[in-house]
């Protein structure tokens, strides 16, 4: 279909009409539900800004906000960080659907000591809704962040019909093992994952030995009916050190103390000896590089099993490794498998589970499983490429006799490496692909260490030190239980902007976090001054190779291309006499410089400045194809920059270049 280019508006009155309008829609990475429009304006005037905002498609609330806050939600007086995180969701919870915030949000902890990152549970009528978790950043005093995921309108009856026991009992009948282990005490909690319209459940988790299991029902205190059940038990295919001796039942465990701290040092060569070596390894590995204290953070005593499980009696125990809740435990293997102690990546991949349990809590399913899977991946490789000095190894379980997963090409072992290839699975299959999908977010890793071209996008590697810092800071700092591969991807932008300047971390390598997640097929790429970046383009015609192309409609406010980044070039046409470039951007106040250069041969273009009131602020009209520029101090908020010809002809073959800086 052919669409007819605009004309341009020549009258400043009708720009600021318009303006008056499109100010009522502002640029997101997703678009806001139209039910947010009136929230999301009252939190624009107040912050003069336009904040990011990525929007669930499913609940229709948000899900990442960044960008500028309003001012006076800065810590003054006597506020602290908490009061100020209330404050702003007292404001702007229309934003989320919260009806009473202060009821519906308690804090969980604080997730660095000085409270800047601050973790909350949503809670209904007292009661907390599983995994809908959300987190509060700030930096000297200013929010920075809001994200996580909020569950909107639950409405239902909070006095459960059914008795904890009595959901136990279910539970344990729909499971079918006798011997399954309470791990905890049954709760109740509003479940809405994967769950329509929300439940009031009891909570119950058992552990299993056959089939091996970390079980997680969710009964309905109404109708005794299952609402969702899963296996939640992470798994591969001070330091105690256990021996299993062989044992099928983890109501075994952790067997027979063979070492502690103290006497570890004088194992003979085998399993124990290799457990000690290596959960010391993943030990000494985040609290070198993170300042981490065992996987708690407060110095948590390491339990480690080996020799679990017998081949040909109980493979499922014996060809295993796994964190359970409160230790490791690695099979025995057998055949031409080695004990499941024997790879270090393994170890430290079993270490980091319980690294994320004590931190975002990712559970394990579905995205949030595979993602799960893929941090303990990244951190396992990291560990071992440091302690053996091979950073061009990207495999994972080599030492066992059998390689599980290559982060430098997943697709070896069955893996995607990209978006497109993504596997839909269901939950009984592999808790829905966490091992399978895990090679995605494991994929853009590797491409941000290495650098590397994937899907047409390249991306530039910032090195191993960056990364790390990086995704721990994303999965510490950034993740809850339900955050997925959009998640992490914005939390690991959003930890490398809060790095700049720490680690030799630099904007620069920010935009190749983006890179590489969009070369995996997460987001757009950044934008650069060594790329060129056109507007839309329309196809006149079939879209045949012939066809003629119309290029980038942005003739009206309603169209303007933006934000604008500060210190990107961008290269666009104008097609016609009649055509109009229109872009905008926002400052937070400052030094702004506007520069319009390479004009086509035979040209002559004018540059024009105009604030979100429609009023114009600035001008360059110089003659012919010289550069035009417009510079100067302007105060905070949206501006439009229009850029048109006189009268010469424009050109579709040949593009000019247009760069902005501004803070």
């Amino acid at each position: 279909m052919l669409y007819p280019i605009r004309q341009r508006l020549t009258l400043p009155l009708s720009l600021a009409s318009l303006l008056l309008f499109v100010l009522f829609s502002v640029a997101y990475a997703a678009d806001p539900p139209p039910d947010k429009s009136a929230a999301v304006r009252n939190f624009v005037d107040d912050a003069g800004a336009e904040p990011e905002i990525d929007w669930d498609a499913e609940t229709g609330v948000p899900t990442f906000i960044t960008g500028k806050f309003p001012a006076d939600l800065s810590i003054q007086g006597q506020t602290n960080r908490v009061d100020q995180a209330h404050d702003f969701f007292n404001r702007y919870g229309n934003l989320f659907q919260m009806k009473n915030p202060t009821a519906e949000l308690a804090l969980i902890n604080a997730t660095d000591a000085d409270g800047s990152h601050l973790r909350f549970q949503q809670m209904y009528k007292g009661i907390p809704v599983w995994g809908a978790q959300l987190l509060v950043h700030s930096q000297d005093g200013q929010l920075t962040a809001i994200n996580g995921h909020y569950q909107p309108g639950i409405d239902l009856n909070p006095t459960p019909d059914l008795t904890a026991v009595q959901a136990e009992t279910i539970a344990r009948t729909h499971l079918g093992a006798t011997q399954a282990t309470l791990l905890a005490n049954v709760e109740l909690v509003v479940m809405t994952y994967h769950t329509e319209p929300a439940a009031l459940t009891w909570l119950v988790q058992l552990a299993t030995n056959e089939p091996l299991g970390r079980w997680l029902y969710f009964i309905d205190t109404h109708t005794g009916g299952i609402t969702y059940n899963f296996n939640n038990l992470p798994h591969v295919r001070n330091r105690q050190i256990y021996d299993a001796n062989g044992a099928c039942s983890t109501s075994s465990l952790p067997g027979s103390l063979v070492a502690i701290e103290a006497t570890g040092g004088t194992l003979p060569a085998g399993p124990a000896k290799d457990a000690f070596d290596y959960s010391g390894a993943a030990y000494d590995y985040y609290l070198s590089q993170f300042g981490r204290d065992s996987y708690d953070g407060s110095g948590a005593p390491i339990i480690t099993s080996v020799k679990f499980g017998t081949a040909g009696t109980c493979n499922s125990s014996a060809f295993n490794a796994f964190w359970n809740g409160a230790q490791m435990v690695f099979g025995s293997g057998g055949g031409s498998y080695n004990h499941f102690a024997k790879a270090e990546d393994v170890v430290v991949h079993e270490f980091t589970h319980a690294v994320t349990e004590y931190t975002a809590g990712l559970i394990y399913q579905f995205e949030q499983g595979a993602l799960n899977e893929s941090m303990s991946d990244i951190f396992g490789v990291f560990a071992q490429q440091r302690s053996t000095g091979d950073f061009n190894d990207w495999e994972l379980g080599e030492d066992l006799n059998v390689v599980f997963r290559d982060m430098s090409d997943p697709t070896l072992y069955g893996q995607p490496a990209h978006m497109s290839n993504y596997n839909e699975l269901g939950w009984v299959d592999d808790n829905g692909g966490v091992h399978t999908n895990s090679g995605i977010p494991n994929k853009a890793a590797y491409l941000m260490v290495t650098g590397g071209t994937s899907g047409k996008i390249t991306a530039t590697a910032i090195g191993l030190s960056k990364m790390e810092q990086i995704f721990y800071r994303a999965l510490t700092n950034y993740l809850s239980p339900l955050s997925g591969f959009n998640d992490i991807k914005n939390s690991t932008i959003q930890a490398c902007q809060d790095l700049i300047g720490s680690f030799g971390i630099t904007f620069a390598d920010c935009n190749q976090v983006q890179n590489a997640w969009a070369a995996v097929g997460l987001g757009s790429a950044a934008l650069t001054a060594s790329t060129k970046v056109y507007l839309p383009v329309l196809i006149n015609g079939t879209g045949g190779a012939t066809d003629a192309f119309i290029y980038e409609p942005n003739d009206d406010v309603s169209q303007a291309y933006g934000p604008l980044s500060s210190g990107v070039t961008y290269w666009a046409y104008l097609q016609t006499n009649g055509d109009v470039d229109i872009y905008h951007f926002t400052t937070s106040g400052g030094f702004i410089d506007i520069s319009l250069s390479s004009l086509p041969s035979g040209t002559n273009y004018d540059l024009e400045l105009y604030n979100n009131a429609g009023q114009l602020v600035g001008v360059s009209y110089n003659s012919g194809t010289t550069d035009d520029s417009i510079s100067g101090t302007a105060p905070a908020g949206k501006y439009y920059i229009y850029i048109s010809p006189t009268t010469t002809a424009s050109s579709t073959t040949d593009s000019y270049q247009l760069a902005v800086t501004y803070p």
